[in-house]
């Protein structure tokens, strides 16, 4: 339960890392910090000794000397102060001033408090921390009576250890403090900001993906100007954008409807047209014959016409389903069909295919057939007036990708059919052309991961490249 309403969002994984972020840097900043505290304990056990042989050389005869050193050592864990005395030939002897030596076989550690350290020695906390507070502290500090060379403090180890172990908890807890405090603070305060506003967006878009139709109201228009307004101001427009290209769409789809049941009349209508013109083209009167031959040719246009759209409409329907694939082989049937199903047997057309026989692609052979068919068609087409009629095919494989050029010796395209190449119904060149030739080819080519795409066109020639996947695209 609290996994899934606590942790599962956002906020709450935001509110987590943020205690572990802050953790993880008080532990960084513990190291050095427990170290300075060692440092500093050790130095104020110093310098209330120092205090406490001042007061005690001062006043030899005092007599609260034996009640002064007990509460001493009981509030400062000090076992032991010496005094390391200058004699008279320049030796330094030593005199305990309080308690008494520690027990022989037992480890002492020493810790010169007069040497100057930018930084304490982390190993030494580590040790003191890590031990199991056996031992002594031998604490070397300064003299603050004349006649005297050092003073040595004697502190047991545990004394350390328990402080060093009472401020690592003091530490863990206002650690665990400040993480829970300020992972609240950017709790809310991303909550208001970030997290509600992408809820919220959240919540419209799964509204809006049930029914893309439906308005639930005016949105107001956001403010913001960091990420999460423009977000917000994109995601409005996205709405908008898919609302019309859906009213679009079903106006299109109920405008397609339409035109395919037209399609379908007409072309029955064109057949009894093609019928009774075929036989006034064989009339035995010239005038008629004339006029049956122009009807001949209207009729073969029309026809043209409506199977052109027929095949452009379901171009983008069908769902490619590519497979390894000789090429060579499929643009040999492609160019057979294309070069000998024009009428006009005039068109002498050389067909050269350069594609070497184990080359094959990753395509779907209806598809990729259909998309050569369209160019090759286009090409002879284009070749119908020209004195040199040759038409090359040639193909390499690139970057994981086969390259195939189509290569005619037309007249090239003039600049109006350039402009509008691939826009259906507008780039035709030739009398009676639909223009979607090469509109569907290229969505044949792309539905596949290909692409089709003018390499150059003059005078003596125009050069189509298609490009097509050579493996399986993952």
């Amino acid at each position: 339960m609290f996994e899934r309403f606590f942790l599962g969002r956002l906020s709450g994984k935001l509110l987590v890392m943020t205690m572990i972020f802050v953790m993880l840097a008080e532990v960084v900043i513990f190291i050095p910090s427990a170290t300075m505290f060692r440092q500093n304990w050790l130095q104020e056990r110093a310098e209330a000794a120092g205090l406490l042989v001042l007061a005690i050389e001062g006043v030899p005869n005092y007599q609260g000397r034996e009640m002064l050193s007990h509460r001493f050592m009981q509030d400062t864990d000090v076992s032991m102060v010496s005094l390391n005395r200058i004699g008279t030939s320049g030796e330094a002897s030593g005199q305990i001033i309080l308690g008494k030596m520690p027990e022989g076989g037992q480890a002492v550690y020493t810790d010169d408090l007069r040497v100057k350290r930018r930084l304490p020695l982390f190993r030494d906390s580590f040790r003191d921390f890590f031990s199991d507070g056996s031992g002594y502290m031998r604490i070397l500090t300064p003299p603050t009576v004349d006649g005297v060379a050092v003073v040595e403090v004697y502190v047991p180890r545990h004394a350390l250890k328990m402080a060093l172990e009472d401020y690592c908890q003091r530490v863990l807890l206002w650690s665990l403090a400040i993480s829970i405090l300020t992972g609240l603070m950017i709790y809310f305060a991303l909550s208001v900001m970030i997290v509600n506003p992408v809820r919220k967006l959240a919540s419209e878009l799964a509204e809006f993906r049930m029914d893309p139709r439906k308005r639930l109201g005016d949105t107001p228009t956001n403010t913001r100007r960091d990420e999460i307004g423009q977000l917000e101001r994109e995601f409005v427009t996205m709405k908008d954008g898919v609302r019309t290209r859906l009213r679009q769409q079903q106006r299109l789809a109920t405008l397609g409807m339409a035109m395919a049941k037209i399609n379908h009349d007409l072309r029955n209508v064109m057949s009894s047209t093609q019928l009774i013109s075929d036989r006034l083209a064989e009339d035995k009167e010239e005038r008629i014959r004339k006029m049956g031959k122009r009807l001949v040719r209207a009729v073969d246009r029309g026809v043209k016409l409506c199977e052109a759209t027929l095949s452009f409409s379901k171009s983008v329907e069908e769902r490619p389903k590519p497979r390894k694939t000789p090429l060579g082989v499929l643009v040999n049937e492609a160019a057979v069909d294309s070069l000998y199903a024009e009428k006009n047997t005039k068109n002498k057309t050389k067909f050269i295919n350069n594609i070497a026989p184990e080359l094959h692609v990753f395509a779907d052979p209806d598809h990729t057939y259909r998309l050569f068919h369209n160019l090759l068609r286009n090409a002879v087409q284009a070749m119908e007036h020209s004195d040199i009629k040759t038409l090359v095919v040639e193909a390499s494989d690139v970057d994981g990708k086969t390259i195939i050029r189509i290569i005619d010796t037309g007249p090239g395209l003039p600049v109006a059919a350039q402009e509008n190449l691939f826009k259906a119904f507008t780039a035709s060149t030739h009398a009676g052309g639909t223009g979607l030739g090469l509109t569907i080819a290229r969505e044949l080519a792309r539905a596949q991961g290909g692409n089709l795409q003018l390499e150059s066109t003059t005078e003596t020639g125009t050069v189509f490249v298609v490009g097509l996947p050579s493996h399986q695209i993952s």
